[in-house]
């Protein structure tokens, strides 16, 4: 009967608990069972005492039995929690953040295959390539492969975007190769996803896009343009609006970063200027069959840059982009509506393809626009090129173009006071010295006077023949209001007082300059008490012609202070204290002729050439480019 009840007791424990305690219970009453079938017979009646002591039944029912739900409490101990992927992320990302890429690298090799996934492995490249470890961030690709993760979309996305972050492939020939490799592979998976649905999600261009612009900048125009020909003609690995975006930078950094002399340098940006009309062709078609692809400020900029760099031509096809998308037209023409709302990064742009082009005009047209509609997109560096394009047109015997310039200027700082981006619109150094260039050709000694008036903060008056006051004063302005004009606008002022020929006008600017210091302006490489060049000492856009600016200062004060003292002679009379502090400046000047005499510029800044003829060889010029273009476009339409 006991080993019946023992059975019973089995078959229900079997049905009640789990089957780590099933096995538990188990062993407990098989053990139980093997001791009831080896208890012996009975012993007989005369024999008790012996029967008392050596009963195994009842040594067994004396024995602790197992209680019924122990094997239920050891099977709801609780056991180590398991990390999930997410948590995983989570604790590789604090790792990173705190400086610790390589325990984070460590951190996840460790951990059981069952807590990772693709995410954390992208997540880890990720913070490589923050770290700039892009060695280790393609490690960490081929780590994830090893250990059976499979690549997907936002992991070759992960990785070229961290490929895209190296600043220059000069010395990374080895993992450039790799980039390479891994755009492969990435081609690889998309036709393996193709097979199972053609418009799947995990089929994008942003590997492509990323691959192009490394190839871009590694100077690898023959695969960009493999790599970009590679692509569908439809569905979701077709070229898109970045696609294009990226193709048309990519010429444009062509030309920039040309290498040669001068004329290797424009076959090169040439070149490039007629890959970017065909890839904008590309662009058009696609442009005309899937409106959706769209069109925005940066691709406008995009086309504009390298058609700049090209043939007179090429600016035709550019101004008729501008017209048409940006409805911005000549003078006289009319434009459509803008299709594409106008950044201050095209506005700059497009100001400097009219500046290249040779056409002044078109660009203070353009200005004077943007000034009517829309002056909140204006800055300084717009209405420099605008200042430059007066500078071109008084090179041709205008003498209005400096009271213009004026204008401009006062509009500025009128607008600076009521504009809430006061920093946009206040001039810099680079813009005063622009409108004294301007002064300069036109020969306008009063505007140049105004001009260094609103620079400084001086009174001109002060300096003038028959001032009382013997120490000029500064006008106290806001701080970065007045500001110290350098080399190269102090030698617009005195060249502007040389062409007037008034010597009212070169004693006042004799005085000026001593009042500023000649030894100050004539040093190349001025500096602070800390070591450091102030940041408003020279013009941003004078900054590489400063030794030019400074040895044409040196000049013009040289022959200023010769016109004002004649050559000392036995009847020369005496000279005053004035006269003695003008030859002291020219003494300053001669020495540093003489001392930088080796160091003379070979080049001549742009501004200071004349790269204009007349307005009939212009007008020549446009004809005979217009009907050049009309005439390529008919023959290839045969």
């Amino acid at each position: 009967m006991l080993r019946n009840a023992n059975t019973s007791l089995s078959a229900v424990t079997r049905r009640l608990l789990p089957s780590s305690s099933r096995v538990r219970l188990a062993s407990t009453t098989s053990s139980v069972e093997h001791a009831s079938s080896s208890v012996p017979p009975p012993a007989r009646a005369g024999n008790s005492s012996a029967s008392s002591n050596t009963d195994p039944l009842k040594d067994a029912k004396l024995k602790p039995k197992p209680k019924r739900n122990e094997g239920i409490i050891a099977s709801q101990q609780p056991r180590p929690k398991r990390l999930r992927p997410h948590e995983v992320s989570q604790r590789i990302t604090k790792l990173c953040q705190d400086g610790k890429v390589d325990e984070a690298v460590e951190y996840l090799q460790n951990l059981p295959l069952d807590a990772q996934n693709t995410t954390n492995w992208n997540t880890l490249i990720y913070h490589a390539s923050n770290a700039h470890r892009f060695r280790l961030a393609h490690q960490i690709y081929l780590d994830m492969k090893r250990r059976g993760f499979k690549p997907i979309l936002s992991t070759y996305a992960t990785l070229m975007g961290a490929f895209n972050k190296v600043d220059s492939w000069a010395e990374r020939t080895k993992l450039l190769e790799d980039v390479h490799k891994v755009y492969e592979n990435y081609l690889e998976y998309v036709s393996t996803v193709k097979e199972h649905n053609p418009r799947s999600p995990e089929i994008s261009t942003m590997p492509c896009n990323a691959y192009i612009q490394i190839l871009s900048r590694a100077g690898d125009y023959r695969r960009m343009f493999d790599a970009y020909n590679g692509m569908d003609e439809e569905g979701p690995l077709s070229p898109d609006r970045i696609t294009y975006t990226t193709m048309l930078r990519g010429m444009y950094y062509r030309g920039l970063f040309a290498s040669g002399d001068k004329e290797e340098i424009q076959k090169i940006r040439e070149r490039g200027a007629s890959d970017a009309r065909l890839i904008w062709r590309h662009y058009i078609k696609r442009l005309e069959a899937n409106p959706d692809i769209g069109v925005d400020a940066l691709t406008i900029s995009s086309i504009v840059q390298p058609l700049t760099f090209g043939r007179p031509a090429d600016h035709i096809v550019a101004f008729d982009i501008v017209r048409e998308f940006c409805g911005l037209a000549k003078p006289g023409e009319t434009a459509p509506p803008a299709r594409v709302e106008l950044s201050r990064a095209l506005v700059q742009d497009i100001l400097w393809l009219c500046n290249t082009a040779q056409k002044p005009r078109i660009c203070v047209h353009f200005v004077q626009h943007l000034m009517a509609h829309q002056p909140d997109i204006l800055d300084h560096g717009h209405f420099d090129h605008m200042l430059t394009a007066y500078g071109s047109l008084s090179t041709m015997g205008t003498f209005t173009e400096a009271s213009h310039a004026l204008q401009v200027l006062e509009w500025m700082l009128e607008r600076e006071v009521t504009n809430k981006h006061a920093h946009r619109l206040r001039p810099s150094l680079s813009t005063y010295t622009l409108i004294l260039t301007v002064c300069w050709r036109a020969k306008d000694w009063d505007t140049a006077l105004r001009t260094f008036e609103l620079m400084t903060g001086y009174r001109a008056a002060d300096f003038a023949d028959g001032t009382t006051s013997r120490t000029p004063q500064m006008t106290p302005r806001s701080q970065g209001r007045n500001l110290a004009p350098d080399a190269a606008a102090m030698s617009c002022l005195v060249r502007t007082a040389l062409e007037t020929g008034d010597p009212a006008a070169l004693r006042q600017c004799a005085r000026i300059v001593c009042r500023l210091g000649a030894a100050r302006l004539l040093t190349a490489e001025d500096k602070d008490a800390g070591g450091r060049r102030p940041a408003h000492r020279v013009g941003v856009r004078f900054q590489r012609d400063q030794a030019y600016y400074a040895h044409k200062m040196a000049r013009a004060l040289v022959e200023l202070v010769d016109a004002l003292v004649p050559k000392k002679t036995e009847d020369s009379p005496r000279l005053g204290p004035e006269e003695r502090e003008w030859v002291a400046a020219r003494s300053e000047a001669k020495s540093f002729l003489s001392a930088h005499r080796e160091r003379r510029p070979k080049s001549t800044p742009q501004l200071e050439e004349q790269p204009l003829g007349s307005a009939a060889g212009l007008a020549a010029t446009d004809s005979a480019v217009e009907w050049a273009r009309i005439h390529r476009e008919q023959k290839s339409a045969k």
